[in-house]
Parts: C-alpha cells; structure tokens; sequence
C-alpha cells in the first residue's frame, strides 16, 4: 500500500513539475520537485524502495521534460545512492542536515546540467548560467520541507 501512495506521490509531484504556476516563477525559475522527492526517499525509506523511486523520478522528468535523455535517470539514481552512502556516515536526523543535503544535491545537479549544456557547444550567458544555478538550488530548499512531511507521512 506504502508504495502504491509513493508512486501517486511521484505522479503528482511530476504533473506539478510540468504545470508549475506561473504565478510561483521566481525569476523565471521553478524548483526541480521530483530531485528533491527522490532525496528525500533516501532519508525516510529503505535504500532499494528510495532507489527504485529516484529512477522513476528520474525516468519521469526525462520523459516530459526537454533535455538530454536519460541522464536525469542516471543522475537521480547516482544521488539515491551517494546519500545512502552519506547516511551511513553521518546521522541525517537533523532537519537542518537533511536541508543542507538537499541544497548540496540540487546545487550540483544544476552545475553539472548546467557544464553538460556548455560543453555541447551552446552558448549562455554567465548571468544566466549563475541564475540557473542559484535561484532554483534555493528554491527547491524551501519547498522541501512539505515534500519531507508527505515522504514521512508516507512512509
């Protein structure tokens, strides 16, 4: 049953990503909602289950949303995996630890979004590519918080 609300949970959160209101822009940015889904499985849930479901989400925002196909798949499981790994170092029962976590993810995952799209030979603007960066890395902190109380709920 848990995982059945899980993957509602993910489809929700995926129909929210796609149609985020344009009154909740934030300088043209939204905060990437199913990255921080996937993570915060990690915190909450046990590793195959928060696995299976940061490659869904993954596959998901792969599937819908314009980019380079298949690395939102692989990006979403490899930082499932790293948080493990970092629970298992350090106690991530400390909400301020699970919030800096999820700005270190997010903020990385932006940054290598961002060298990969520099790298295939477009050009932008380091204002742009800073705002990119930024603004929906903090963006996606804020909103954390609800999406760690529905994981919990959840789980």
């Amino acid at each position: 049953m848990k995982k059945i609300l899980l993957f509602l949970a993910l489809i929700f959160l995926s129909v929210l990503q796609l149609a985020w209101p344009g009154f909740l822009y934030f300088f043209s940015c939204k905060p990437n909602l199913l990255l921080v889904f996937a993570v915060s499985l990690v915190f909450f849930m046990d590793f195959k289950t928060a696995f299976v479901f940061a490659v869904l989400a993954g596959l998901l925002k792969d599937l819908f949303l314009p980019g380079n196909f298949g690395l939102n798949t692989i990006f979403f499981g490899g930082w499932s995996y790293l948080i493990f790994r970092l629970s298992t170092q350090i106690s991530t029962d400390n909400e301020y630890v699970r919030l800096f976590t999820v700005l270190a993810v997010v903020f990385l995952n932006n940054l290598l979004f961002g060298l990969i799209i520099l790298n295939s030979g477009s050009s932008v603007y380091p204002g742009i590519f800073f705002r990119n960066l930024i603004i929906p890395s903090l963006y996606s902190v804020v909103l954390s918080p609800w999406i760690f109380k529905l994981i919990k709920k959840l789980s």
